[in-house]
């Protein structure tokens, strides 16, 4: 009998692990978005990891568009995605945010060699002509207090920051994974990879415990700065030459 009960336990704990193994955090809970986005949000969460990334969500006027850029900016900036998201409130475009955060907009092409043409030939030809030549930052550009020489525009940073965080999420190039999108959205491409991959078509909301919202508890106790941890993060070296 006491066999039996044990056995049973144990049946019931590697079932309750299982379900919970089987749910995953959703930073776009009350956010109202397709499929693909929030797929493809819960991804950029997972790969650039910025702190309180639910409340981020829910206060970006376009979450599709700004989150993945707030994410991205705060993992190479080192500066708070809260504080981030402020100068775009504030009315700045991407440009000027990746000027006033000293992120050299090289991080934008890591993994693009040459032109990928299509949406993205224009910015590869504004990086080309002033990006690449010149020194970024304070020291570089005209000195301090100038404003950048580069402009991209910023569907050009939505865009390049898609196809970076599919890039990283996948471990493929960036230019590997424009090529593969073959046109479409990258956002998108890396939603429909994501799907294949796990053999389900949604993103799991919720995790059945009793209305207790995971989100927060993961978002108060995780350790979110990865950075330290992660060999291929490079913090921006203003002396460094291209």
């Amino acid at each position: 009998m006491k066999r039996l009960l044990l056995l049973s336990c144990l049946v019931l704990s590697l079932s309750g692990g299982a379900l919970f193994a089987a749910t995953q955090f959703d930073v776009t809970v009350g956010v109202r978005v397709n499929e693909d986005s929030r797929i493809f949000l819960n991804l950029a969460n997972e790969t650039w990891r910025p702190a309180g990334a639910t409340e981020i969500v829910r206060r970006c006027p376009n979450p599709e568009d700004d989150f993945p850029v707030v994410a991205f900016l705060a993992y190479h900036s080192h500066r708070s995605p809260g504080y981030i998201l402020s100068l775009r409130q504030a009315g700045y475009d991407w440009s000027d945010i990746f000027f006033q955060l000293n992120v050299n907009p090289r991080v934008l092409f890591v993994g693009i060699d040459r032109d990928p043409g299509g949406i993205y030939h224009n910015a590869w030809i504004e990086w080309s002509r002033t990006g690449r030549t010149d020194r970024y930052g304070g020291y570089g550009y005209g000195g301090y207090g100038r404003r950048p020489q580069y402009r991209l525009s910023d569907r050009d940073v939505v865009s390049l920051v898609q196809v970076q965080t599919a890039a990283r999420h996948m471990n493929r190039s960036a230019f590997t994974v424009i090529m593969l999108d073959m046109g479409r959205r990258p956002d998108v491409y890396l939603a429909r990879h994501w799907r294949e991959r796990n053999g389900r078509d949604t993103w799991n909301r919720y995790d059945g415990r009793h209305g207790r919202d995971r989100n927060a508890d993961y978002d108060r106790y995780d350790d979110r700065d990865h950075r330290r941890h992660d060999p291929h993060h490079e913090p921006y070296d203003p002396d460094r030459s291209e």
